[in-house]
């Protein structure tokens, strides 16, 4: 299972025709790439530099370091930057213009950054790509859905150890270090990329009992207290009990595309609430899943899914217990949080080859969380669950 990823050079010439077809489409001349998941995304290198794509045409692939690594892995032509400020000359002398409006990553980049850019490309007009950008990846190729089959097995892999290593008196973090061993011996690339502001996630989520409940600021249904006050979500010393559930949330990584998945465990009989609400979600995960289809809003997969739990006795548990959040899942690629959002408000119609990941969950302060979360790819016909652990609630002991 372990493996460097490399993906066919015509894998990446398509991404960027995909992407010169959004940009026209939102009136762009170019674009101008900062940010290394989104350099690496179209040219398949994210060695330092910049990458320029005008509405037509080749890219311009720029780097001041390493050069001759760049070479070796971008699927464009690779042009050595002596310096950042030769950039706009490089730009013009390469295109033989400046592509305007000119298009940059103002979802991501610093103020810092653009303000640069901006004196840089001195008299240029710039306009915000984000949303093209973002268009572009969310449609995934087979090869990158092969690839997160891929980060599927890991997380299978890693899940199936669980109920053979986990007992009382163990502490979430012991067992999330043991989980977490395992994922890096399958082939697990150790980081998972989130394009959100001030958002971060270290591998996933091994929470039992309380902590499972623990209320958080963090845009995510269940959090943990994590080992500080910074380092504020995610396992913590808490000692695993009897009785309790234990939710294992985790992330598969192969080559950087990233799965999710959530499965519940409990050391001893889980009693209610939690039993109930647990199969209250996958009850609700598989219904809402069954109306994934190319054409349907994402909105309505999240307004499906409160539906249904508002119909069952634990409905305001559902998505949080208070502070709720306003989706159901979200998007994955090569980040946690790409489109689409299956949440409030967010009508992007679903498209053949989006992989989304589908996570509905009761929260109970003080008592633990319960739920279930799969990845799933949309197809013609339906959506395809690429996640294979089981899903029933494991009883240990």
């Amino acid at each position: 299972m372990p493996g460097y990823l490399t993906l066919p050079q015509d894998e990446f010439k398509g991404r960027v025709s995909r992407l010169q077809d959004n940009m026209n489409a939102a009136g762009l001349g170019g674009v101008l790439l900062l940010q290394n998941t989104d350099r690496y995304y179209f040219t398949g290198t994210l060695q330092s530099g910049f990458v320029v794509i005008p509405a037509e045409g080749a890219p311009l692939v720029a780097i001041r370091k390493d050069c001759e690594r760049a070479k070796a892995e971008s699927a464009w032509p690779v042009t050595k930057l002596a310096s950042t400020r030769g950039l706009a000359h490089l730009v013009r002398e390469t295109l033989g213009e400046l592509p305007s409006p000119l298009g940059m990553e103002y979802d991501v980049l610093p103020v810092k950054q653009a303000m640069m850019m901006e004196k840089l490309f001195d008299g240029a007009e710039f306009a915000d790509a984000s949303h093209a950008l973002m268009q572009t990846r969310a449609i995934k190729s087979e090869a990158e859905v092969d690839a997160i089959r891929i980060a599927c097995e890991q997380v299978d892999r890693a899940v199936s150890m669980v109920a053979g290593i986990v007992k009382p008196g163990m502490t979430e973090r012991e067992l999330s270090a043991r989980i977490e061993y395992e994922l890096r011996m399958v082939g697990h690339g150790g980081r998972i990329g989130m394009r959100g502001f001030n958002q971060w996630i270290f591998y996933g989520h091994i929470l039992s009992g309380s902590g499972g409940g623990e209320p958080s600021g963090f845009d995510m249904p269940t959090s943990g207290k994590g080992s500080s006050p910074l380092l504020s979500q995610g396992a913590s010393d808490k000692v695993i009990e009897m009785g309790e559930a234990l939710t294992v949330d985790i992330m598969g990584s192969n080559g950087g595309y990233l799965c999710d998945q959530t499965r519940l465990f409990s050391l001893g009989e889980l009693g209610e609430p939690l039993k109930g609400a647990f199969e209250a979600a996958v009850a609700i995960e598989e219904e809402v899943a069954a109306i994934a289809r190319p054409g349907v809003p994402a909105s309505k997969l999240y307004e499906k899914a409160v539906e249904l739990a508002e119909a069952t006795p634990y409905g305001d548990n559902f998505l949080g217990d208070g502070a709720k959040v306003s989706f159901v899942g979200h998007g994955l690629g090569l980040e946690v949080d790409e489109y689409p959002f299956l949440a409030r408000g967010f009508k992007m119609p679903l498209e053949e080859g989006m992989v989304f990941a589908l996570e509905p969950k009761f929260i109970f302060k003080g008592i633990g969380a319960v739920g279930i979360e799969d990845t799933y790819v949309v197809r013609t016909d339906g959506a395809e669950q690429l996640t294979t652990s089981p899903k029933q609630l494991v009883t240990i002991g």
